[in-house]
């Protein structure tokens, strides 16, 4: 698997971590050895996608958490927004950094929502896309992921 240039997004509603796939060589006995190891380039965290809406806004009388506001609809647009907020997110790592190839791994049920938010450049260079959530995966398994 050619990994030059690339760059490893994995993200939730939570968090996005991007890194960069760093490529090693050495000899190992006789044998010269690839390995690819991972460097953190961008971690973002989205605060308001792990909150509940309770917690983000308040009632009529100003009671916060009372619950009264927990509606699917609410919930369903807050999470919309965040999708978008992560998919400019990626953006502009695309834009900053301009790998030629881009490794994306979204929980399955955002994950169309998240590629359809994507600008179309990005999107030509995602090569590989998987619907799991890797955030809290070791930096040192993520690219077996994607194998």
């Amino acid at each position: 698997m050619n990994l030059e240039n690339t760059v490893v997004i994995v993200a939730d509603l939570g968090e996005l971590k991007a890194y960069q796939v760093e490529r090693h060589e050495g000899v190992v006995g006789n044998e010269m050895k690839i390995s690819h190891s991972l460097t953190l380039l961008n971690d973002e965290a989205f605060i308001e996608g792990r909150k509940k809406i309770g917690e983000v806004m308040s009632d009529t009388v100003g009671k916060k958490g009372q619950g009264t506001l927990e509606s699917p609809h609410l919930q369903s647009e807050r999470e919309k927004r965040t999708v978008k907020d992560i998919a400019a997110d990626i953006e502009a790592i695309v834009n900053h950094f301009r790998p030629e190839q881009l490794f994306l791994a979204f929980p399955k049920e955002h994950n169309n929502e998240l590629l359809h938010e994507m600008g179309e450049a990005s999107r030509a260079l995602l090569k590989k896309n998987i619907t799991s959530d890797l955030v809290k995966t070791d930096k040192n398994r993520i690219l077996s992921h994607f194998e």
